[in-house]
């Protein structure tokens, strides 16, 4: 009769990454991947990305957003990604800005910094009534500001930071004070 080795069997961890696992992984990097695509110019601007993911990257937003051949360049991407530690890169992803789909409370604000902008006091007491916590004279100016730029500005595509920071110090303040934009403050 034949001697019997020991069979380790199912006991001990695996030693390699099974197939789904790494097709998971895959897949994952190249979610990744695209969200970086679509990113605006500004936000795809400041991440901290490898030359050759970077350039590839480049090339791919250049692209037509639905077309075969952005898929095959982006599937490249998600290659030469591989080959890079992806939790950094996916932790600045997060930390740029909420989008909509991320941050439902993100189109109200939008909405309230306009009405802020094209309304008169009203708005801003109403907003201040809200959130007590709020610095009237800091929204007063940073409104003020706003409405001077926008009266400047005539075109979508030039840098609007004083919106911009009306926009920032009411979405801070309004998530401080734990309040909910009402619809009545909006419409």
């Amino acid at each position: 009769m034949a001697e019997q080795k020991h069979f380790e069997g199912f006991d001990s961890a695996p030693e390699e990454e099974s197939r789904s696992a790494h097709k998971r992984e895959a897949q994952a990097i190249r979610k990744l991947v695209e969200k970086i695509a679509d990113l605006g110019d500004q936000s795809f601007k400041s991440l901290v990305i490898p030359q050759d993911v970077k350039d590839a990257l480049i090339i791919a937003r250049k692209l037509k957003p639905k077309s075969d051949e952005r898929r095959r360049q982006l599937q490249y991407v998600a290659k030469l990604q591989r080959a890079y530690d992806d939790s950094d890169l996916e932790q600045q992803v997060n930390m740029l800005g909420a989008s909509s789909k991320v941050d439902p409370n993100a189109l109200k604000l939008e909405k309230l910094r306009e009405k802020l902008i094209s309304g008169g006091i009203e708005v801003v007491n109403a907003l201040c009534n809200l959130a007590a916590e709020i610095d009237r004279n800091k929204l007063r100016n940073l409104v003020k500001k706003a409405k001077e730029e926008a009266a400047k500005i005539e075109s979508e595509e030039v840098a609007k930071p004083n919106s911009r920071a009306l926009f920032k110090y009411v979405k801070t303040e309004l998530a401080k004070a734990k309040v909910q934009i009402p619809d009545e403050l909006i419409k």
